[in-house]
């Protein structure tokens, strides 16, 4: 029935693909259309939401919203991957450091930064994955590009070891942050664990794993499908109705009163439109308006 829509909160396991989960969820819940929201690599665990019908629709949107991993990085070694799985590349011994040396590196990493993708993403070059040319043995100089990382904490120095929170947003490789914080740290690093604790809103208690879904019914597993109403009730919304609803299914703008809203908006601002029921029918953006405000819906759902 592909009229389901929503997100499962997979509990990824370590040495499998973000797309083999998908794959399996749409399997699991007999769905045509599923999609994750922001890859796990492999060896990596943690939160992993699969959006399921219409709600893939709303994903490069869910995507952008932070992300909170617990990161393991082992100083002394870099590999190819930039994580402990890849092809060895050095080995050195890394200096014996202090925490406070460790915090202090450790606030350049925060706000705005540049960062490099590796060669092992999947980012696009002339049509084809970086990680399929690294494979094929080519190195390819990328462009460093902005991201932001809204916290970075040290929780243990255990030498070689440094374990770090992470908080951040949308296109952060921690791959790549693990090898430039070693770097400043004065030695090399690789990611040696990490686990993905929250994102797009959802955390570790929200999540089930393959396993446990694969012993339930089909009925029962439909119950753990959290609907789109509940996971963007963070935004705020209106209701249209009669000629209205179909007028924002066509895709047209609709202007509204500031009352309608019950909070304030800001030009730029995501808002939620609802029909009659309180079915979420379309993402919109808010622009201004003479009157009021005028909403955008650039994500419908039909």
């Amino acid at each position: 029935m592909e009229d389901k829509r929503g997100i499962i909160v997979i509990s990824k396991e370590k040495g499998i693909t973000s797309t083999r989960v998908v794959e399996m969820v749409r399997k699991l819940f007999r769905v045509k259309k599923a999609g994750h929201l922001g890859t796990l690599d492999p060896m990596a665990t943690g939160v992993l939401p699969i959006a399921i019908g219409k709600a893939t629709k709303l994903a490069d949107v869910l995507m952008g919203m932070e992300k909170e991993y617990i990161v393991t990085v082992k100083l002394g070694i870099l590999t190819d991957t930039y994580d402990i799985e890849g092809k060895v590349l050095k080995e050195e011994v890394p200096p014996l450091l202090g925490e406070d040396r460790i915090r202090e590196v450790l606030k350049e990493f925060t706000g705005e930064i540049l960062q490099v993708p590796p060669m092992y993403s999947a980012k696009r070059y002339k049509g084809k994955r970086l990680y399929e040319l690294a494979r094929e043995g080519m190195e390819i100089e990328r462009e460093p590009k902005k991201v932001y990382i809204g916290e970075i904490e040290l929780l243990r120095y255990d030498h070689p070891f440094i374990l770090l929170r992470v908080v951040c947003g949308k296109g952060v490789y921690i791959r790549s942050l693990a090898k430039d914080v070693a770097e400043r740290l004065g030695t090399i690093g690789v990611v040696w664990d990490l686990e993905r604790i929250r994102v797009c809103g959802f955390d570790k208690s929200s999540a089930v794993s393959l396993e446990d879904i694969k012993a339930l019914d089909i009925e029962e597993r439909e119950k753990l499908i959290i609907p789109l109403e509940d996971v963007l009730k963070m935004l705020p919304s209106i209701k249209v109705f009669g000629k209205l609803k179909w007028w924002v299914l066509s895709g047209n703008d609709v202007v509204i009163s500031p009352d309608e809203v019950g909070r304030n908006v800001r030009e730029g601002d995501y808002i939620v439109i609802g029909d009659e029921e309180g079915k979420v029918i379309a993402l919109g953006i808010v622009k201004s308006d003479k009157s009021g405000y005028k909403v955008h819906p650039f994500k419908v759902l039909n």
